[in-house]
């Protein structure tokens, strides 16, 4: 062929496209939506490179937005032909045609004629559907009026009859009252409750079953679950070493707020802000822990501004797309590609976040108590107040027998006066000693000075302390005026018969007053710069008391008193005493409180209410230091508060313009009176004007219901993510759920008590090659349930489940070696007794090792926020169930159960299915499960191994291989 006969050939196939592109064919004039049809196909081909990110934008091209579209001229709205965007998709050559072929993108002949058709109809741009707040609307038209049960069923029906399909019949009872008790509890209902509902025909028994369950403990232990994969909750502290973090008060308070149905918009407030909250709770302060969960890396030698950074970061990505459903997180280094944030709108909003008291440390930390705890502290507080109030008073022989004790003691039994024989002084000072025992130092006052004075101590007992007065000039005379004292070192030897002088040891420093930093403990720890002062009450008498560390005797008493700090700071007038009792009481008092002493010291009812009183000191004590302390958010000091720079491309050594903090006003603004903190956040995410924040919240519990949101991007609303399939609905939610006082159970009971939740889940082939997914919702849900789900309901059905709720995680037994602690020294201890079958909401979570059988059937690690945990479906899941040791254990549990219901082999049988399935077993199922049985053939030496790893010392074992296989059925491991 000729070269010209190639460019003809070209001419014609670009022609022949041309021509194809901008015919006007009845279906390409048909009106084209931009949300639903053109934004998703510019999202995905082209506003990567000609979107809102100026950093990754070639040839200054924005195609997001139709003003800068249009003046760059790729638009021109209702002239497909002369717009550049039109010339450039369709062009043939590689070189100009776009999406360039080197990004492996390439639009479809459909996409290019959308988006020609758009074109050509002007070009319209609207708002992305999330972005702008839910509508009320009037309850769509539907041909079957007697269907719907609540508002939602209407959404729901409009949807069906437009396909052409039929809503399917209610389940029957027994499957609707399991399905409903796996959803709002976690565990299924007991056989007996079971048959109790299919005999109650009463108009009320639905709701009777639902409002029973939403005020069961269990609800809030069930659906906590959920709020803590996104909370990223982990008993770890995460990165290298991944050590022990106490936490576990934060999921107690996520599992209260569930049960007692805290608002939504008090449980957001109190999380997020809790500790700015004015006359803050405990309570509140706790549930701060929120954004404490965020990992700390403790290795040596990182960074900790680096991993704090690294943290505030989670948070504020944490915050948007728990509460908006939004991939906020790419703002970090660029602007979004695909949704309204820029750079400067993530470091305005990270600015928030990024003052409170953290450095890639734990602290700060909080005294969480539990309420079983703080009510023991209260009682033994108020037990202490009545005992000390007790003794206190004092009975009618009181008085007489202090008084007899009194009469044969005067007061130098306890403190007598050392007479001085000798003193000497390194300046010169002179000294002269009072008949009261006071010394006065007289003639030139000097800068420092050293004194040594020599005491008779010719005494009948054994002196037990020393006491040193000082006494103003008011009380003790003399020539110096006031000033402060300095003593920096006291010393002191006993001088026996012999004239061997022998060094005291002092033990049990106590003063009526001391000098800030200069407390009178450091008179006698050996270091000379500083000791016991008095300013600034060097004008009143002050005492300091010694005790020797043993009894001691001598004929004389050495006291060295070092005072060398200089400003002239020393003993003016002085007074020094020995005792010979047991000097019990820790304030030195300056006048003998003598009633006290008698009653604490001899008084046998009084020093027995004290040893008792003393004792409940000490319990009380003990009981305090128990208290947990939970890593909290607490904000720092208005002084030390941080500024706030956009990192460049997220690098946090790299930080350019200053930001102050601003939340995303394109979703709303900061309501009106609302502090710019963590706490104006909250307001503004609960804000009537916030469009996403509802939505993601009902699409969240929808999602848990159904298997799938009605958004199922739950993580993502923003343009990227899949539109809703029934927006109406969606919408409606959302509104009752504001309007319903942010209420969490009052949706739940909606959504269960719907026509739409009671379909049965059987299907037509018809309808599952039409709708494979049901997002229709023509039939009711079946999906797998949940990790946590299946191991609590294997305990409930077999019977070990123990219903406890709150307290510390446990460890359930796993296979040995799992657990490998690097520069750790935590073991994985497996559990005995009633913690051995708790709730695996309570399975200890370590995020480098988390427990293998939850994390088979999907659970995560807690090292990252989960929205949504995507199922999947493998063999090991089916080898969990069978082989694990949990499992096991539940087998022989439920085996016991099925043996001890009757002497037939037919009723043990059905037992076994009931208690796992709930509902009556068919003929044919008794039949195959009676085979199962019969078809068993184990020695007994296998039938004992498998009984003592079944927990069990004797039984059937073939027994508890059927109950394993009822515990592993598809149906027992599926939402019915």
């Amino acid at each position: 062929m000729q070269l010209t006969d190639q460019k003809l050939l070209t001419f014609l196939f670009t022609s022949a496209l041309f021509i194809l592109c901008f015919a006007p064919t009845s279906e390409a004039q048909d009106s084209v939506k931009f949300g639903a049809q053109v934004r998703p196909i510019l999202a995905k081909n082209c506003l990567a490179c000609h979107g809102r990110d100026e950093s990754t934008r070639e040839a200054d091209l924005r195609l997001d937005e139709r003003q800068t579209a249009i003046s760059s001229g790729a638009i021109v709205p209702g002239n497909a032909k002369a717009s550049t965007l039109i010339q450039r998709i369709i062009a043939e050559d590689e070189d100009i045609r776009m999406p360039p072929p080197s990004t492996g993108h390439s639009l479809r002949d459909d996409e290019k004629k959308i988006l020609t058709t758009w074109v050509e109809q002007g070009a319209p741009y609207e708002k992305h559907w999330a972005f702008d707040p839910p509508r009320q609307t009037e309850l769509p038209t539907i041909r079957q009026k007697k269907w719907p049960l609540v508002p939602l069923d209407h959404h729901v029906l409009s949807g069906i009859e437009k396909a052409g399909h039929q809503p399917a019949p209610d389940a029957d009872r027994f499957t609707w009252l399991r399905r409903v008790s796996l959803d709002l509890t976690g565990l299924p209902p007991t056989v007996e409750a079971a048959d109790r509902f299919a005999a109650d025909q009463s108009k009320q028994a639905y709701a009777k079953v639902v409002d029973e369950l939403l005020k069961s403990k269990a609800f809030g232990e069930h659906w906590a679950r959920m709020w803590l994969d996104l909370a990223r909750y982990a008993d770890t502290k995460g990165y290298e070493k991944d050590r022990h973090r106490d936490i576990w008060r934060y999921r107690d308070w996520v599992i209260q707020a569930f049960n007692d149905d805290m608002p939504f918009d008090q449980f957001t407030e109190e999380q997020l802000a809790g500790d700015l909250l004015p006359r803050r709770t405990t309570s509140q302060i706790l549930a701060t822990a929120f954004h404490r969960n965020t990992m700390t890396n403790e290795e040596g030698g990182t960074d900790n501004e680096e991993f704090r950074v690294a943290a505030v970061k989670d948070r504020v990505d944490t915050t948007i797309q728990v509460w908006m459903g939004l991939t906020m997180g790419c703002s970090k280094c660029h602007s979004h590609k695909y949704d309204p944030i820029s750079v400067k709108d993530y470091y305005s909003f990270y600015a928030f976040f990024n003052q409170t008291q953290d450095n890639d440390t734990e602290g700060p930390f909080w005294p969480t108590p539990t309420d079983e705890q703080q009510q023991r502290i209260v009682d033994l507080k108020e037990r202490v107040a009545q005992l000390e109030s007790t003794t206190r008073k004092r009975s009618p022989d009181f008085k007489s027998a202090f008084a007899d004790w009194k009469k044969g003691l005067a007061k130098d039994q306890v403190w007598n006066a050392l007479k001085l024989e000798k003193a000497q002084s390194d300046q010169g000072v002179e000294f002269t000693q009072k008949d009261d025992g006071i010394i006065l130092a007289a003639g030139e006052r000097p800068d420092k000075d050293n004194w040594l004075f020599t005491f008779d101590l010719d005494k009948e007992k054994p002196v037990t302390s020393i006491r040193i007065d000082h006494l103003p000039k008011s009380l003790g005379g003399g020539d110096w005026p006031d000033a402060n004292v300095a003593l920096q070192e006291l010393s002191i030897q006993v001088v026996d018969a012999k004239g061997k002088a022998t060094p005291l040891k002092l033990k049990r420093p106590r003063a009526s007053f001391s000098q800030r930093g200069w407390e009178v403990a450091k008179a006698i720890d050996g270091n000379l710069s500083v000791g016991w002062a008095l300013s600034p009450k060097f004008e009143e008498q002050q005492v300091a008391v010694f005790d020797f560390e043993k009894p001691t005797q001598g004929k004389k008493l050495l006291v060295k008193l070092q005072q060398n700090y200089g400003q002239s700071l020393l003993l003016a007038r002085s007074r020094f005493s020995v005792s010979t009792e047991d000097v019990k009481w820790n304030r030195a008092e300056i006048q003998t409180d003598w009633e006290d002493l008698f009653a604490r010291e001899v008084y046998e009812p009084t020093k027995k209410s004290l040893a008792k009183l003393n004792q409940l000191k000490a319990q009380l004590t003990a009981e305090q230091k128990k208290i947990p302390k939970t890593p909290v958010m607490l904000e720092l000091d208005t002084k030390k508060q941080r500024t706030t720079k956009i990192h460049s491309r997220g690098n946090f050594l790299d930080q350019t313009e200053t930001v102050t903090p601003t939340v995303l006003n394109q979703f709303g603004p900061l309501p009106t009176g609302t502090t710019l903190d963590r706490r104006g956040v909250a307001k503004w995410l609960m804000s009537a004007q916030n469009p996403l924040t509802a939505r993601v919240m009902v699409n969240r519990v929808w999602a848990r219901l159904f298997g799938v949101g009605i958004v199922e991007t739950e993580e993502d609303f923003g343009t990227q993510g899949l539109p809703p399939s029934n927006q109406g609905l969606l919408d409606a939610l959302a509104i009752d759920f504001r309007q319903n006082g942010w209420s969490v159970k009052k949706l739940l009971r909606q959504i269960v008590l719907s026509r739409t939740y009671r379909q049965s889940s059987k299907l037509s082939p018809e309808l599952l090659a039409k709708d494979p997914r049901n997002r229709l919702l023509a039939r009711g849900p079946r999906f797998r349930l949940s990790a946590e789900t299946i191991r609590d309901q294997s305990l409930a059905a077999s019977g070990l489940l123990t219903q406890k709720v709150g307290g510390p995680s446990v460890m359930p037994p796993q296979p040995g070696g799992v657990w490998k602690s690097t520069y750790n020294g935590g073991k994985w201890v497996n559990a005995t007794g009633p913690d051995r079958y708790r709730r695996a909401l309570y399975t200890y979570l370590k995020r480098t090792s988390p427990y293998p059988a939850l994390q088979t059937f999907d659970a995560g690690s807690g090292e990252v926020c989960q929205v949504r945990r995507v199922r999947t479906n493998t063999p090991l899941q089916a080898l969990v169930v069978l082989n694990d040791q949990a499992f096991v254990e539940a087998s022989g549990a439920l085996a016991q159960r099925m043996d001890a219901s009757s002497n037939d082999l037919k009723t043990k049988l059905i037992t076994g299915f009931r208690r796992v399935l709930i509902r009556h077993p068919s003929d044919w199922e008794v039949d195959r499960l009676m085979k199962l049985y019969q078809s068993l053939d184990t020695s007994i030496e296998d039938a004992n191994q498998l009984l003592k790893e079944a927990g069990l010392q004797q039984g059937d074992a073939k027994l508890v291989v059927v109950a394993n296989v009822l515990l592993n059925l598809d149906e027992a491991m599926t939402k019915p």
